[in-house]
């Protein structure tokens, strides 16, 4: 990631913590319309305000993606807190058993968070159908963004998102992430340089998961070796506790 495309990133988008109410609300209306319109992977019955909500959300930090232009939220994502009930209360442990579950237990619950609901407007995805992660839209959809830059800002987002992962966990004194990613999630993550060891074998949870796991400390060394640039954003966020 070039300065430009710093610049570039500072001038279209930020990422902040989703803390008021009215950012928890724009960010939830994204959900429902890419978790229960776009992809199905929750009934629209069952949020008959346009809201996409749930039970883990209460114990949950959030952090929204906005595109300065119009200052609307374009992404989003949360990290679940394991609270008083420990990682056992944390969804991903519900979905994994044998060496996946006791790695997890053994986890510090005060100090372990899952990386939930990442979610991104259609808007910045390259064609309907496609996974939830950002590319270049078509033509007519480039909402304000010329598309040389968006071109050039596409293969960023995520990172942006990261960050808010980072600034999240910064704050909770988080060291320890756990999440069930998608395989193309969990490639594109990888290309940026951000390595999730793997948790056991994937499961089938909204289509093909595969639950993995990384110290924080560590996921930025090795990001500070295979992309420095990406680490200066990351590493910013997550040591400014």
């Amino acid at each position: 990631m070039s300065q430009r495309d710093l610049d570039l990133y500072d001038r279209y988008f930020t990422v902040v913590p989703a803390d008021t109410p009215e950012l928890l609300d724009a960010a939830h209306e994204l959900r429902y319309q890419v978790y229960c319109r776009e992809h199905a992977f929750e009934n629209p019955a069952d949020h008959p305000g346009g809201r996409e909500v749930d039970v883990y959300d209460a114990s949950s930090v959030h952090a929204v993606l906005i595109q300065r232009a119009g200052d609307r939220v374009v992404g989003w994502l949360r990290l679940i807190l394991p609270g008083e009930g420990g990682v056992a209360q944390l969804p991903l442990r519900q979905l994994v058993s044998g060496e996946a579950a006791e790695r997890l237990d053994a986890c510090d619950p005060l100090r372990t968070a899952e990386i939930s609901r990442y979610a991104v407007s259609k808007a910045l995805r390259r064609r309907e159908g496609e996974e939830l992660y950002p590319d270049v839209p078509p033509a007519g959809q480039e909402e304000d963004l010329p598309v040389a830059d968006l071109r050039r800002l596409a293969p960023h987002l995520s990172v942006g998102l990261l960050r808010g992962v980072a600034t999240l966990a910064a704050a909770q004194g988080v060291t320890t992430l756990c999440a069930a990613m998608a395989p193309a999630l969990l490639r594109l993550v990888k290309r940026f340089g951000f390595r999730f060891h793997l948790l056991g074998p994937p499961i089938e949870y909204h289509g093909v998961r595969q639950p993995c796991i990384a110290d924080c400390e560590e996921l930025l060394a090795e990001l500070a070796q295979r992309e420095s640039d990406y680490f200066e954003l990351v590493a910013q966020a997550y040591r400014a506790k």
